[in-house]
C-alpha cells in the first residue's frame, strides 16, 4: 500500500468494520497473535457497548466472522498473513496511514469525541 488515493480508500473501507478497527487496534501493538486471542480481544470490545455480556453463541461469531471475512480482507490488504497453520495471524506490514486512521477511530471507539 503505497498511500494513493486507491490505498486510502482501501484502508477507509477496511475500517468501517468494528471487527477489523478492534483487531487492528490489538495487532498494531502485537505483531503476532491468534485467532482465539483476536476473537477474544475483539469480543471484549464489543462487549463494552453493551449492558449485558456477549453470549457463548456471539463470541463463537465473532471468531467465525474474523476467520472467514475479517482475517481474509486484512491479508488481501498486504497488512497480515495468515500461515498455513490458520490460527496465527502475523503482521506484515501496518502503513503509518493506517496507524494515524486507527488513532482518530479509537477516539471515536473509545468514547472520545
Amino acid at each position: 500500500m503505497d498511500g494513493d488515493d486507491t490505498s486510502l480508500r482501501a484502508l477507509l473501507q477496511i475500517l468501517t468494520e468494528p471487527r477489523r478497527r478492534y483487531a487492528l487496534y490489538h495487532l498494531r501493538r502485537h505483531d503476532e497473535t491468534t485467532v482465539t486471542r483476536l476473537a477474544d480481544n475483539v469480543a471484549g470490545w464489543m462487549d463494552a457497548d453493551r449492558d449485558e455480556p456477549l453470549s457463548g453463541q456471539e463470541h463463537v461469531h465473532i471468531y467465525t466472522e474474523l476467520h472467514h471475512t475479517d482475517i481474509p480482507r486484512l491479508v488481501a490488504a498486504g497488512i497480515v498473513h495468515l500461515p498455513d497453520d490458520e490460527e496465527r495471524v502475523e503482521v506484515v506490514s501496518f502503513p503509518d496511514v493506517l496507524s494515524d486512521l486507527l488513532d482518530v477511530t479509537l477516539e471515536f471507539d473509545d468514547g472520545g469525541v
